[in-house]
């Protein structure tokens, strides 16, 4: 984890907007929730926050590709 870099955090369906863009650029990504499935299962994905991280090489590229986003 520490040649990852964190890109990108938001709501699911922000995440899964960013994760299309890299998945189309070919930049592998991590993606992790802050409270992990359990919290989804009872809460629901709307109270989730999700973080995206990059390899510290890709993180340049990922960020000008998801600055669309912000």
């Amino acid at each position: 984890m520490e040649d990852t870099v964190l890109v990108f955090t938001g709501a699911y369906i922000d995440v899964e907007l960013a994760k299309g863009l890299l998945e189309n650029n070919n930049i592998p990504f991590l993606l992790k929730s802050q409270h992990g499935s359990g919290f989804v299962i009872r809460a629901g994905y709307v109270l989730e926050k999700y973080y995206l991280y990059v390899h510290r090489k890709d993180k340049d590229k990922a960020e000008e590709i998801l600055a669309v986003l912000k």
